[in-house]
């Protein structure tokens, strides 16, 4: 059985076969487009776009959360090296989030508690302050370790959000 759609003519029918896709397709490129704009990967990549590629560890399939609650579960790509922070999703989750590469000296790092509970690293961007972004202490380790010491978590005691 074939479902057609009508044609806003009324004349011809169009195959839900060829609509789905392309309404698929405009979906996932507006929620991602949205998605660029409330967490702030759109503000990061107005300063921090990458320029070439990176060169260093790549540590694949990690998570993140952005602001107003914008999670990035386990599509991201962090990547370190003595020069600084990559950051890329993955291929299929590119749309409108271009590779971000941040220098270490515009990068800080401190512990924060959310809800009384769990432990992040808040990590924050000389060039877009508002734009904080939260992940786990292990990789916060992974980064520190594959950077070679340019990277560092403040020793202060974890705040509230």
């Amino acid at each position: 059985m074939t479902v057609f759609l009508a044609s806003p003519s009324g004349d011809q029918q169009l195959p839900f076969g060829v609509f789905f896709p392309v309404f698929f397709i405009g979906l996932w490129l507006f929620i991602s487009f949205v998605i660029s704009r409330i967490g702030g990967w759109n503000s990061l990549a107005s300063s921090y776009r990458a320029q070439q590629p990176f060169f260093g560890t790549i540590l694949r399939f990690q998570a993140a959360s952005f602001r107003f609650g914008t999670n990035y579960n386990g599509c991201l790509n962090f990547g370190a090296n003595t020069e600084g922070l990559h950051l890329a999703p993955m291929v299929i989750f590119r749309a409108f989030h271009a590779p971000l590469f941040m220098p270490w000296s515009e990068v800080t790092a401190r512990p924060v508690k959310m809800w009384g509970i769990f432990n992040f690293i808040e990590l924050h961007f000389q060039r877009a302050p508002n734009v904080p972004v939260r992940i786990k202490p292990a990789l916060a380790g992974k980064l520190t370790e594959a950077s070679v010491g340019r990277f560092s978590v403040a020793a202060s005691v974890p705040a509230g959000i």
